[in-house]
């Protein structure tokens, strides 16, 4: 049986999904270098090494979490795209802001007629 996270484990959780935010985002904004998801996907591994009480997808549905608020989309939509099989989280997160606000429109779209 697993215990829960600490205080701490939460947080640390937490800065390791921001820190894929910013690298993300940094990339997106230099747009002269070269980010794709292997190397996302390496970077994103060996922060979940950091943080086993969490691991890699959990690191990676919290940085989606907060990459839909820095957008102003409700985390609960958010929420959805790692429900969806065809979408990838860390290739999501490489997509420009009007890419992923369009992917998550089109999932809610998706969903919504099912």
């Amino acid at each position: 049986m697993a215990t829960k996270p600490t205080r701490q484990q939460v947080e640390a959780c937490d800065q390791f999904a921001e820190a894929l935010v910013l690298i993300t985002q940094a990339a997106r904004l230099d747009g002269k270098g070269k980010l794709d998801r292997g190397d996302l996907g390496e970077i994103a591994s060996r922060l979940a090494q950091a943080s086993p009480a969490f691991g890699l997808d959990g690191i990676v549905a919290r940085a989606m979490e907060r990459r839909g608020r820095s957008l102003g989309l409700p985390s609960s939509t958010v929420e959805l795209l790692t429900l969806v099989e065809d979408v990838k989280p860390l290739d999501a997160l490489l997509l420009t802001d009007e890419d992923f606000r369009e992917l998550v429109e089109r999932v809610n779209e998706d969903l919504g007629e099912v």
